[in-house]
């Protein structure tokens, strides 16, 4: 599961529906339409144009998903190194 939260200190339910290339796609509970999060300059942003903070949420726990995360990901599950742009 994934927390998005907002500034204004509302905090959303979802599960990642696709990852990569600095774009995440997220099925919102209780939403009919999927979200999309793009990274820039290392801040996730909405489709709102609004500063959101994702987390992964297990069993209490919770991850930042930032930019250094990301790039541990990709580079655990693949040879080829990411390559930034800005």
């Amino acid at each position: 599961m994934i927390l998005i939260n907002y500034r204004n200190g509302r905090v959303l339910q979802g599960i990642v529906l696709s990852f990569g290339d600095q774009l995440m796609r997220v099925a919102v509970k209780d939403s009919d339409d999927a979200a999309e999060f793009r990274l820039v300059n290392g801040a996730w942003i909405s489709e709102d144009c609004e500063v959101v903070r994702l987390e992964f949420a297990s069993r209490g726990a919770t991850v930042d998903i930032h930019d250094d995360f990301l790039d541990a990901v990709l580079n655990a599950q693949s040879t080829v190194q990411p390559v930034r742009i800005m």
